[in-house]
């Protein structure tokens, strides 16, 4: 209804919610399933059961096909329908370590980081050769090596935990300020000069003026090639947000206040799920305008390109998931699993309450080879899997209302996998 000088008009409030939560990882709901870290309520007598029921399973013949976001489908859900979409086998070596060519004993640790990390390629390619045309543009005379590059890199790495009040106290010559671990490698003034030119890219070439990250994307970029090139990809890895400290202002500075680090830049991260190696890895900074996806669905396909058609597992919270992305990366040959929001596009609406429902209690639907599970725990747990049946089950322990003795509790084996294979950030 319309006043004059006023507008009205109805919206749902998941739609309130949706637009309060699309773009900020603040609100996750962590899934906590380690009974050592909630107070459980159980149920009176201790027992649960599910209330789906096994079906036959027939599977979709056929071979992955490339589709675009406009033939994602219209999703319908049913109950004990569950078809399983035929992920096609690839030849890939997982988790082959390329990082020498031929075996080598006792490497020492300093060579396994340069060679990891391309530490010449790195000096000369981009440090030592952006640090100098710097200088050039803003006609000052600069030079440097290579080894003097790495020592001026190593001194910053010792101010880091040797902290002092400036950095001209690593040359003075009181006795309980100055370190002549510092002092002796270079003269001060030539730390500055070479603090003072220090740069990682082109200023001149700025093509890319949205991409706030400009001055580190080269390093950002030599490092995921890196990290890459170092060992195949393993068959399970794991996407999550991680939090680098950072004090300073700057526009690109988040504020998480669920995280052990609340202010500090954003990283996207890739990693393997049993190690943590760190795959590949990317700097948020700041929503992007005119995007056709949602934030958590455009990162997810970003990190995810380098392992299209090798039939890896990934796993990941309820910010990234969503049908759409599911059926995406399915068509991907990119297996999928991870918890999701109920007010996502395409979920199912029709959804048990959570009073109706006891604890291991658990509803199923599927559609085009995707599952949605919801689970009750101590709260319920929504999941979404492109590969994983909601039929089969497991048990987990937990402790019964009013006593420390523990019972088993039925639990969807998407869970269980979940639970296992997701690297939880701690920062």
């Amino acid at each position: 209804m319309a006043r004059r000088g006023c507008r009205e008009f109805p919206i749902w409030d998941d739609e309130v919610l949706h637009l309060l939560m699309a773009d900020n990882s603040d609100g996750e709901d962590e899934l906590q399933l380690d009974d050592e870290d909630q107070q459980f309520q159980d149920v009176e007598n201790g027992t649960a059961k599910a209330d789906i029921q096994e079906t036959h399973l027939s599977v979709i013949p056929g071979i992955i096909s490339c589709e675009t976001s406009e033939n994602v489908p219209k999703f319908q859900w049913e109950k004990n329908s569950y078809v399983p979409y035929v992920f096609y086998k690839s030849e890939y070596e997982f988790g082959r370590i390329n990082l020498f060519s031929d075996h080598q004993d006792m490497l020492s640790p300093m060579h396994v980081f340069t060679e990891m990390i391309q530490l010449d390629k790195l000096m000369n390619d981009i440090v030592v050769k952006e640090s100098i045309r710097y200088a050039e543009q803003n006609e000052r005379l600069f030079t440097i090596d290579s080894e003097e590059m790495k020592a001026f890199l190593g001194m910053n790495f010792v101010m880091s935990y040797h902290v002092l009040p400036t950095v001209r106290h690593y040359w003075s010559t009181d006795e309980d300020m100055g370190v002549s671990f510092i002092a002796n490698v270079m003269p001060r003034k030539r730390f500055e000069q070479i603090r003072q030119n220090l740069h990682f890219c082109d200023n001149e070439y700025q093509s890319q003026a949205d991409d706030k990250a400009y001055k580190i994307r080269p390093v950002m970029h030599h490092f995921n090639l890196c990290f890459q090139k170092a060992m195949n990809n393993s068959k399970r890895q794991s996407i999550d947000e991680h939090m680098i400290k950072v004090k300073g202002h700057n526009l690109m500075k988040q504020y998480i206040k669920d995280k052990p680090i609340k202010w500090g830049f954003k990283m996207w991260c890739r990693a393997d799920s049993s190690t943590g190696y760190l795959f590949e890895f990317d700097l948020y900074t700041g929503k992007k305008m005119n995007t056709e996806v949602e934030l958590g669905e455009s990162v997810v396909l970003s990190l995810t390109e380098q392992l299209k058609g090798l039939g890896c597992e990934v796993y990941f919270n309820d910010f990234f998931n969503s049908p759409a992305l599911q059926y995406k990366l399915m068509k991907q040959n990119i297996k999928a699993c991870g918890t999701v929001r109920t007010n996502r596009k395409n979920v199912p609406k029709s959804l048990p309450l959570d009073e109706n429902m006891q604890r291991g209690d658990i509803h199923a639907e599927s559609s085009s080879g995707i599952s949605f599970v919801k689970w009750m725990d101590s709260k319920s747990v929504h999941m979404l899997t492109n590969f994983i049946s909601p039929i089969p089950t497991g048990t987990v322990k937990r402790r019964q209302a009013g006593t420390a003795e523990k019972v088993n509790v039925t639990c969807p084996e998407v869970i269980i996998s979940y639970n296992k294979h997701r690297v939880v950030s701690t920062s």
